[in-house]
């Protein structure tokens, strides 16, 4: 199940968190492109992982997410979640397990930035139930 984040920020701040959390992001090594509100964050090697799955260091396991802004009266709306892997995700349980971890690790950096800019409000976490058949 994919995870979304999202993370309340004041309205006028909107534009500053996307800054931060652009700057946290590129200083730990991760390739970002930022559009108009909208960062895909990309890290490691897709051929790599596609060839070598699980046998790959999890530094070099290919990961790709997408940070967009939404605002609305009040406030505004970062919201964090996995864009598509593609072919790149292999590795079986181990390979699970490490994109796990480094979703923790990404959406813990994106939380610590924005409480460290001053800029938090409150964090939501979801989960994508959208492929779960109920009976």
């Amino acid at each position: 199940m994919e995870t979304t984040t999202e993370y309340t920020v004041l309205e006028h701040h909107g534009r500053t968190a996307v800054g931060l959390v652009d700057a946290a992001l590129r200083a730990v090594g991760h390739r970002v492109v930022s559009g108009e509100g909208r960062l895909l964050v990309t890290a490691g090697n897709p051929v790599m992982t596609v060839l070598l799955g699980a046998l790959l260091h999890p530094s070099r396991q290919y990961r790709r997410y997408e940070l967009a802004l939404t605002s609305t009266p009040g406030h505004a709306v970062l919201t964090l979640r996995h864009a598509g892997h593609g072919a790149a995700v292999v590795g079986g349980m181990i390979g699970a397990n490490r994109r796990r971890e480094a979703w923790h690790r990404i959406a813990g950096l994106v939380e610590t930035t924005l409480h460290g800019g001053g800029v938090l409000l409150h964090r939501t976490d979801r989960v994508d139930t959208s492929g779960i058949r109920l009976r």
